[in-house]
């Protein structure tokens, strides 16, 4: 049915854009991405108007960037040449060693969110960027290794960008306390990148592999594409923390920025990295 109100609850705000109802409930009430207007007697139900929710959707729809298979074998050699070198195993957020099969989750969708930003840059700014590939275990505070914006013309970046991505539905900037107290290991400027990867993309991407063959038909097909989105970013001197708490969930130490109150001048960075 047509929406006949230019306020709109989130239920009917997630049928407006199209958007999962769950993560845009995380993005409104978490993360602050968009404002809300508390309504009721109580003034506990949140309405959000249709003007803000188009702002909102124009910028999701500008920072958003579809990764394809080539991408994820890509991150996935990534991982695996990380996975068996001296690199630590340990989470960073929880301290707990992880197995392969989460070290390299956690490394495919870390190394997406890199090319994501590539492709981003890329395509909104011709901007073309190199991507630091060392998978020696040292903690770097840069990810990019030159920009270029001139065909066979490559520069030292102007400043230190460290690329962080999560999942689609999150919206908290992570930073480990080590990797900001430390300063060889502080970043600029800290890239918060969404990755919408299935829980069961490494099963995925063994689908079509002979030993699996009787049970493949259980296995969903991988996408065709993985979509993406460049939130925002952040100088390394408007982190807040160190804290050891994001809403109720417990992290190690570490200095966080939710995804509404990140920096959107994607023109500066452009322009000046």
């Amino acid at each position: 049915m047509p929406l006949t109100s230019d306020l709109l609850s989130i239920p009917q705000a997630s049928e407006y854009l199209h958007v999962d109802k769950k993560s845009l409930e995380n993005y409104v009430k978490e993360g602050k991405e968009v404002p809300v207007q508390l309504t009721g007697k109580t003034a506990r139900i949140r309405k959000i108007q249709k003007f803000d929710l188009d702002t909102w959707k124009k910028y999701y729809d500008f920072t958003s960037v579809a990764l394809e298979q080539d991408d994820y074998y890509e991150a996935l050699c990534f991982a695996l040449r990380k996975f068996y070198s001296s690199a630590p195993k340990a989470n960073f957020a929880t301290s707990q060693q992880r197995e392969a099969g989460k070290y390299l989750s956690d490394h495919i969708s870390g190394y997406l969110g890199e090319i994501a930003f590539q492709l981003f840059l890329e395509a909104r700014f011709s901007v073309q960027i190199r991507l630091d590939k060392n998978v020696d275990g040292i903690v770097r505070s840069q990810d990019i290794v030159s920009v270029s914006r001139r065909k066979s013309v490559e520069n030292q970046p102007a400043f230190k960008i460290s690329i962080k991505a999560s999942k689609m539905k999150n919206v908290w900037l992570i930073v480990g306390k080590n990797e900001i107290d430390i300063a060889d290991r502080r970043s600029d400027y800290y890239v918060f990148v969404r990755v919408d990867l299935h829980s069961d993309h490494i099963v995925r991407l063994i689908r079509e592999h002979p030993a699996v063959k009787d049970i493949k038909r259980v296995i969903p097909e991988p996408p065709s594409y993985i979509p993406a989105q460049v939130c925002g970013f952040t100088p390394v001197a408007e982190m807040e923390g160190p804290v050891s708490k994001i809403g109720t969930q417990d992290i190690s130490l570490s200095y966080v920025k939710r995804s509404g109150e990140l920096h959107r001048d994607w023109n500066f960075i452009a322009e000046n990295l």
